[in-house]
């Protein structure tokens, strides 16, 4: 490595440290717009990056983080870099950090995936936010991403880390295919049980549509006691599509869940993947039609055919539709499928949101200019939910119907909205 070199990782590395520690002030993040996580297309500056947090004992936790190192720039003579930085909020509105840190990543491979892990201090007995700052070290490119923090002393998704038989960390809600799993406390917990719950729920109602909601019945549809293996891990077996919730005390309703909806989650791949989401833009009668087609693909490609026009334009279509299924499946999957969701609903039809503001209580997406007469706004709110964290249900009202049927009569007459 040249000297050159050696001195600009240097001075990077310096201002990286005046930037962090110099700024700790911040203006919360209550009406900042966050719209860069639920983008649709990469980024060209955007960082893939996953990251878990997994509470230990005495205020500490370990900041999980899967790196694409693909997406970092790639010099000339020296290995690839980064550095993560962090930012503790009490909540999303709170002006000032609790608590901020940072790493430098040096001597990266140049391809494939990083894994790494952080210990951190979190303060037990309550929640919080977490903001991380992944930078390239050698380019402008970084991404930011938001991490709820649960820990409030009751067992969740965080007091765990859930790993394959590779010994690979599971970063996202739901695994992607039937498989045992290890269960990996890193407090002292002497036995979990596990709740299955296998429920088929219903896809999300119109925007305006009135809703009742149903109370859920926390009977399970099997309960089970974990066996550890000889490494001292309790072993999940995730056989079928349904809630896996792991519990410490059988009499209670917190605990962490695992999610699996089918072979191929999050991404559209079997004809049923490509029927059930078109719900939102067709008639009951299409619809109808093409669930009891005797040849499910055929209607499908019929379907879009039609509306297209032609080939191309069928094709375009397609992808655009489908590519807004995936990107709610990785987004806004909770209890249920992301698609099914109310924001994924509003993702798949509307598109991406021109800007996103989000608080402690609640997301709102804005549509268009905002302050603009013709502005779609929508309301999210957060549902606190026993199974997950990322549960958000739309405030629904009569105003919502014109802009909704717009925007569905758009893809029914082969075009995209946009605002």
């Amino acid at each position: 490595m040249t000297m050159q070199r050696i001195f600009f990782q240097i001075v990077v590395i310096a201002l990286l440290h005046f930037m962090f520690h110099g700024c700790e002030s911040s203006s919360g993040l209550s009406g900042k717009n966050i719209t860069h996580l639920y983008s649709q297309n990469q980024v060209a500056s955007k960082i893939d990056v996953e990251y878990s947090v997994t509470h230990l004992e005495q205020n500490r936790s370990s900041l999980n983080y899967r790196i694409d190192l693909n997406d970092l720039f790639d010099p000339e003579d020296s290995p690839k870099g980064a550095t993560i930085r962090y930012r503790l909020y009490q909540n999303y509105n709170s002006q000032v950090s609790m608590d901020s840190g940072y790493f430098v990543l040096k001597e990266l491979p140049l391809s494939g995936f990083y894994d790494g892990v952080q210990e951190i201090e979190v303060p037990s007995g309550r929640n919080y936010m977490l903001e991380i700052d992944l930078i390239d070290l050698y380019s402008a490119n970084r991404t930011r991403s938001f991490i709820d923090i649960v820990n409030s002393n009751s067992f969740s998704n965080q007091s765990y880390k859930l790993k394959r038989s590779s010994d690979k960390i599971v970063m996202k809600s739901f695994v992607e295919q039937a498989d045992s799993f290890f269960v990996q406390c890193n407090q002292q917990i002497e036995d979990l049980h596990l709740r299955f719950y296998g429920r088929n729920f219903p896809i999300a109602s119109p925007p305006f549509s009135a809703v009742d909601n149903k109370p859920f019945d926390f009977t399970p549809d099997s309960l089970i006691v974990l066996r550890r293996n000889e490494q001292g891990d309790f072993v999940l077996y995730v056989t079928k599509s349904g809630m896996y919730q792991v519990v410490t005390d059988t009499l209670s309703r917190s605990g962490g869940t695992i999610f699996y909806f089918g072979e191929h989650y999050p991404k559209s791949k079997t004809v049923m993947d490509l029927i059930l989401p078109l719900r939102y833009i067709t008639t009951s009668p299409e619809y109808y039609s093409l669930t009891n087609s005797e040849n499910l693909k055929k209607g499908v490609d019929n379907y879009w055919l039609k509306v297209g026009g032609n080939p191309e334009r069928a094709k375009m279509l397609i992808n655009t539709y489908y590519s807004r299924v995936e990107t709610s499946n990785e987004r806004f999957s909770s209890y249920i499928e992301g698609w099914k969701s109310d924001r994924g609903m509003c993702y798949i039809v509307y598109g991406p949101p021109t800007k996103v503001l989000r608080n402690t209580a609640s997301e709102t997406w804005l549509y268009g200019d905002e302050g603009h007469y013709n502005t779609l706004k929508l309301t999210f709110t957060k549902v606190q939910n026993p199974f997950s964290n990322n549960d958000f249900r739309l405030d629904r009202n009569a105003s919502l119907k014109s802009p909704w049927y717009r925007a569905v009569e758009f893809w029914r007459q082969g075009r995209i909205i946009t605002y």
